[in-house]
């Protein structure tokens, strides 16, 4: 297992590092035509309207055949009994949040070269987070597909001017060595475990030969689980009972499926807000972290501004880190390992809540004689 222990990605230091002109991704606009929720054929004729060039990499056949089973959906409308409307709050009040994270994951997909504006597809993106961030002229220049199984977030996606492709990572609709790169990532324990190996082998399926496929998930046993296990599950009206993934279960998927180089790395993965005082961040944070996890049994308990107290006061405690002591080998470098509020001027200080992550890194192998 090349490279595991070591810790890769920036530091808090680097949030507010000075962005580079670089090319951005072509974008329709922000008007883009209405679609029908969970209307596979509508869906398809939006995005053959507004990205024909990734609408060509699909396989209509299989997308067409793509039927909802009455999954249990947590991502869902609350209507539905998910929690897809605060979830989609917070990312929308905080969008720059997780970029430390983002950006380092976008750097593994694409690899060292990247390529001419690479097609990487994002298999869990919600309503297009990772999309929008990736605009940022400080992001490689790469066409972004926000793919979710979740029709409600799909929909969302189109709303907010992000086209989107309704599948899932189990069974993508994309043709065979279509595209560039592809990510799983914030969601991977969602994957129910006998299906998990289904995922990297459509991910090799769709790649093309030299194609990177990105694992991410916040390790079994890490702080991050135990938030997840004593706070997400017992607060939220959806439960939280996912098993994550360890290093090795991440190395054994990619292999079985014929990457080559298959390396795991940690990864500095933080959640970053900001206020306008110490105060106003702490609560910046326990807000996000209310509506990030749908956290409804805390507000009714201590209502809106009680619960966002509460729930900064229980990341704090459950976000520590320490090195080899939760298994991260070499340690975290520069990187903080508990909750760190600073101020950055007279009226703005930053909240940091640290949060590691296990990143597995594949890639398709090249035909022989090609590479």
């Amino acid at each position: 297992m090349t490279g595991h222990g070591a810790v890769t990605g920036e530091s808090a230091r680097g949030v507010h590092r000075p962005a580079c002109a670089v090319p951005r991704q072509g974008m329709t606009g922000h008007t883009l035509p209405r679609i029908v929720t969970g209307d596979q054929r509508s869906q398809l004729r939006a995005l053959r309207e507004t990205w024909p060039h990734v609408y060509a990499l699909i396989d209509e056949e299989r997308a067409l055949a793509l039927a909802t089973d009455g999954e249990r959906d947590d991502f869902g409308s609350a209507e539905n009994g998910g929690r897809g409307e605060s979830y989609v709050d917070a990312q929308q009040a905080h969008p720059e949040a997780r970029i430390i994270g983002i950006r380092h994951l976008m750097a593994l997909v694409v690899g060292p070269t990247g390529g001419d504006r690479p097609v990487v597809l994002d298999l869990l993106g919600g309503d297009g987070l990772l999309h929008r961030v990736c605009l940022r002229p400080d992001m490689p220049d790469a066409t972004v597909v926000t793919c979710d199984a979740a029709s409600f977030m799909v929909a969302r996606a189109w709303a907010a001017g992000v086209p989107a492709v309704w599948q899932r990572a189990q069974r993508q609709v994309f043709r065979s060595g279509s595209v560039d790169g592809a990510l799983l990532a914030y969601g991977s324990h969602h994957v129910p475990e006998p299906e998990r190996q289904d995922v990297a082998d459509e991910a090799w399926r769709v790649l093309r030969p030299g194609g990177r496929f990105v694992l991410h998930d916040f390790a079994e046993g890490s702080p991050v689980a135990t938030w997840f296990l004593d706070v997400v599950d017992k607060q939220s009206v959806t439960g939280h009972r996912y098993a994550h993934f360890t290093a090795d279960q991440m190395r054994e998927c990619l292999v079985r499926s014929g990457f080559c180089t298959v390396t795991t790395n940690w990864m500095f993965d933080p959640i970053v807000v900001t206020g306008t005082s110490k105060r106003a961040a702490r609560a910046a944070l326990g807000r996000y972290l209310v509506q990030m996890y749908g956290l409804d049994k805390l507000v009714a308990a201590h209502g809106h501004e009680g619960a966002s107290m509460v729930a900064f006061e229980l990341a704090r405690r459950i976000f520590r880190f320490d090195g080899i002591g939760n298994g991260m080998g070499d340690g975290m470098g520069d990187h903080v390992g508990e909750c760190v509020v600073e101020r950055l001027g007279p009226s703005e200080w930053r909240c940091v809540l640290p949060r590691f992550a296990l990143v597995a890194v594949g890639r398709k192998p090249e035909p022989p004689g090609t590479a």
